[in-house]
């Protein structure tokens, strides 16, 4: 993002803060629990160096909710748990009675819907903030090993927004991505510029 200004990187940032507190919130009511965020860090990566960032090796098993969107531009988000995590994760949002369950059908059922949740209120927001509208598509889960896992979305590179969902008292965290072309980028850049342009 060497073309980018401080300042446009800094309204973007705060639009994407925007959003993960209103993703935050969402989490907070499925779970009944605080949920803490790290500060955003933004950045544009290539795919192996995401997996770096997530703090997790190519053969980890992970679990991740994809959720494709259009609008002001195409793209995709993606919340990222590792499997053992997202197990942790099915079970503080599953009635108590279920709390057993391995990943199965329902419980993958459930994960996807915290995914569909978290980054629907994450964009909803973003496109709010920065007045251009972008429709999600139905989400979908992929589980494997982190790199099989990242070699299936498509695109070299992703901008990268190091974040941690953290459950006050059952440490779960996860991490949000969103996978840009260039011409994704270029129609983001646009818009935060109409954002400053509005607001300075």
């Amino acid at each position: 993002m060497k073309d980018w200004s401080e300042l446009e990187l800094d309204a973007l940032a705060e639009a994407f803060n925007v959003g993960v507190g209103s993703a935050a919130a969402v989490l907070s009511r499925m779970v009944g629990s605080e949920v803490v965020l790290s500060v955003p860090e933004l950045k544009v990566v290539d795919k192996a160096a995401a997996l770096e960032s997530f703090g997790v090796a190519g053969s980890d098993r992970v679990c991740a909710v994809v959720q494709p969107y259009g609008g002001a531009f195409e793209s995709r988000a993606l919340l990222m748990f590792t499997e053992a995590k997202s197990y942790d994760l099915v079970r503080a949002v599953v009635p108590a009675h279920m709390a057993g369950m391995q990943m199965g059908d329902m419980a993958q059922d459930a994960l996807t819907e915290v995914g569909n949740l978290v980054l629907d209120a994450c964009l909803t927001a973003v496109g709010d903030l920065l007045a251009c509208a972008l429709t999600t598509r139905v989400p979908y889960l992929v589980k494997g090993e982190a790199a099989e896992v990242m070699a299936q979305m498509e695109g070299r590179e992703m901008m990268l927004l190091h974040m941690l969902f953290a459950i006050a008292d059952r440490n779960i965290d996860g991490y949000v991505g969103f996978l840009l072309d260039q011409q994704a980028m270029e129609a983001l850049k646009q818009a935060v510029a109409r954002f400053l342009n509005a607001h300075l």
